[in-house]
């Protein structure tokens, strides 16, 4: 079995004779052939997504999954997979040249999403081409959100339902970034900043950007406002690492908004503060394998701060 990952960021897989052997079994003692053709494909899309996930450092569970259960497919229309302690994905087969997920109505409750998977023709190959978290009969296949986004997901909800194991996990391995393992918590700028931000702000180039929601309390009078971090490789061990501060939901920041960069001594090393009328601050520096910096974000007395390393 081949896997591959493309830079589309979907997962594809060869569905090898395994695969196959497995869905044959599932579906050989229904009857209806259309009810036959339906669990066939849904347990190949389960197979597929079981694959990823474990490629991906996810522990499954399809033995506890109501679509390994005999009674459960003949009677719904299912393709679950169960992660342990996060909950059912759902695991939906797309036809080749469909443009649309159809999403069964008994499947649209004790969800945690719902991935696309999608086959050729000749059964040989699927792809999985992104998720959704909404319930409904069909999603259009440029709906989905990508599997980067898919797997900040799935940590943010192994954040949230482990919420004792914040503390220990709040150092940001932003050196990992380039590598693709991006922490829990960091979103893709585009769901966090409109579009004409994104426009002023980011004409430069960098490997990797992600940003935080920064919530400091009434003193931005409900104004919250978000961290971005930018990344990218300078040379051997090396990094250049760009950080912004700009407003949701407003164009322009209050004055007095302070954005302070410090060393693993706790050192301040960089420092800029908002005017009136300002878009966005932003600090530049570089920074070395290893290296420990924080970012602190703060206006009046309320601030955040954020530890990473390199």
């Amino acid at each position: 079995m081949m896997n591959s990952i493309t830079e589309q960021l979907t997962f594809s897989v060869s569905l090898s004779y395994e695969a196959h052997a497995i869905a044959q079994e599932y579906s050989k003692s229904i009857p209806s052939t259309v009810k036959r053709q339906q669990v066939y494909l849904n347990t190949l899309a389960v197979y597929v997504v079981d694959n990823y996930l474990q490629c991906m450092g996810f522990e499954t569970d399809w033995l506890c999954s109501d679509s390994h259960n005999h009674l459960a497919i003949k009677l719904m229309d299912v393709a679950d997979l169960k992660i342990k302690n996060l909950g059912k994905l759902e695991c939906r087969p797309v036809l080749p040249k469909a443009e649309v997920c159809e999403i069964p109505p008994e499947v649209w409750s004790e969800r945690v999403g719902y991935l696309a998977v999608q086959f050729n023709s000749s059964l040989k190959e699927a792809t999985i081409l992104g998720f959704t978290t909404q319930a409904k009969a069909e999603v259009t296949l440029s709906e989905l959100q990508s599997l980067e986004d898919f797997l900040l997901y799935l940590s943010e909800l192994e954040i949230a339902k482990s919420p004792q194991q914040e503390h220990s996990s709040s150092l940001v391995k932003i050196g990992q970034w380039l590598d693709g393992f991006v922490d829990a918590g960091w979103q893709s700028i585009e769901h966090l900043l409109n579009p004409q931000q994104l426009g002023l702000a980011f004409k430069s180039t960098m490997s990797i950007t992600r940003g935080q929601k920064i919530d400091l309390g009434v003193q931005l009078e409900k104004m919250s406002v978000a961290l971005v971090v930018k990344i990218a490789a300078l040379s051997e061990g090396e990094v250049d690492i760009l950080t912004q501060v700009h407003p949701i939901g407003h164009h322009t920041l209050p004055e007095g908004v302070n954005l302070t960069i410090s060393d693993q001594s706790g050192k301040n090393v960089l420092e800029v503060t908002s005017r009136n009328e300002d878009n966005w601050v932003q600090l530049e520096f570089s920074a070395e394998l290893g290296e420990k910096f924080k970012i602190m974000v703060a206006y009046g007395q309320s601030q955040q701060t954020k530890e990473f390393e390199v």
